[in-house]
C-alpha cells in the first residue's frame, strides 16, 4: 500500500485571487511534502530538532570535518515524529552536519564545496535506523564542543520540529518549473505574482525546492538524478535561522538511496540573496 494512501488530503491549495483563473493547470503541479514547523521548546537527545546537541550513542563517533575538528549539528529528524511519507523512513534517526566557521584552507562556507558538491568532508548526513530513548546508553557531555568556532553556523538555538503533510505547486526557481511554465501562464504579470507568492520557502522535506539564486540541477542535467528534497532550511525569523543573507539551504538525494537508507551520497547547496 503507499503510504501516503494512509494520509487525509491536504486543505485546498491557497492562491492569490489573481491565479484562480489558473488554479487547474497550478494544481496539476500539485506534489505532497512534509512542512516543518519550528517549536521554541527544549528537545531531549533523541527528539527531532534544529541545532543543539547530537543524539550520539556511546559506541558511535561524533562527525569529523576535513581538519579533524567535531562538525555542528544543523539538524535531526527522529522518523517516529513525521507522518508517513513514500520512500522515507518509518522510523530511525537522520542527522545533518556542518562546519560552524569557514574551512580557510579550502574556502567552503557552511560546510559546502561547490566544486563537489556531494563531498562529505565539511558536512555529513547521518542514519541510525534504531533508536534508544535510554539516556544512560547515549553520549550526555558534549564540553568537547564548547571550543567549536561557530562564527558561521546559521542555527543560534536549539528548537524542536513538529511536522504536517501538505501540498504545494512547483516553486518558480526549482528546475522543473521551466519544464511546466509554458502550460501556466499566458500573462506575464500573472507569472510575477506566481512568482512573489508561491515560492516554496519553508523549512520541509519532500516537494518541490526553493533557492534565492538558481538550482544547480538546471545546468548541471547529471544533478538531476538527485530528485528528492531530504531536507530544506528556510530563513526563519521566530527561530534565528539564516544562511548568509536571508538565505536557504536544500539536502538531495536519489529515490533508489532514499529507499535503501543509503545516505552517503547526498547533494547539498546552500544560496543566499
Amino acid at each position: 500500500m503507499n503510504p501516503l494512501s494512509k494520509l487525509e488530503l491536504p486543505p485546498k491549495l491557497e492562491l492569490p485571487p489573481k491565479l484562480e483563473p489558473y488554479r487547474k493547470e497550478i494544481e496539476k503541479t500539485c506534489k505532497p511534502y512534509i512542512h516543518i514547523h519550528t517549536v521554541m521548546n527544549s528537545p531531549k537527545l533523541y527528539d527531532s530538532k534544529f541545532g543543539g546537541n547530537p543524539y550520539l550513542p556511546l559506541e558511535a563517533n561524533h562527525p569529523l570535518d576535513s581538519e579533524g575538528k567535531p562538525m555542528l549539528m544543523m539538524a535531526q529528524i527522529n522518523f517516529s515524529d513525521v507522518p508517513p511519507y513514500e520512500n522515507m523512513p518509518s522510523q530511525g534517526m537522520l542527522q545533518f552536519f556542518i562546519c560552524g566557521a569557514d574551512n580557510k584552507n579550502t574556502g567552503d562556507v557552511y560546510g559546502l564545496d561547490f566544486d563537489q558538491p556531494t563531498s562529505q568532508k565539511d558536512f555529513r548526513v547521518v542514519f541510525y535506523e534504531d533508536i534508544t530513548t535510554d539516556e544512560n546508553k547515549l553520549i550526555t557531555d558534549f564540553t568537547y564542543l564548547e571550543d567549536v568556532d561557530r562564527d558561521m553556523f546559521p542555527i543560534p538555538q536549539e528548537v524542536g520540529l513538529q511536522f504536517e503533510i501538505k501540498s504545494e505547486p512547483v516553486s518558480p526557481t526549482d528546475y522543473r518549473y521551466n519544464d511546466m511554465e509554458s502550460d501556466l501562464f499566458d500573462d506575464e504579470e500573472m507569472e510575477e505574482i506566481y512568482w512573489d507568492e508561491l515560492t516554496g520557502e519553508y523549512h520541509k522535506m519532500g516537494g518541490y525546492a526553493f533557492f534565492t539564486q538558481s538550482d544547480p540541477r538546471d545546468y548541471d542535467e547529471a544533478l538531476r538524478a538527485y530528485n528528492v528534497l531530504l531536507l530544506q532550511f528556510a530563513m526563519d525569523d521566530e527561530a534565528h535561522i539564516m544562511f548568509g543573507d536571508a538565505g536557504v539551504a536544500n539536502f538531495f538525494i536519489k529515490e533508489e538511496d532514499l529507499r535503501n537508507r543509503n545516505f552517503k551520497d547526498v547533494l547539498y547547496n546552500w544560496d543566499c540573496c
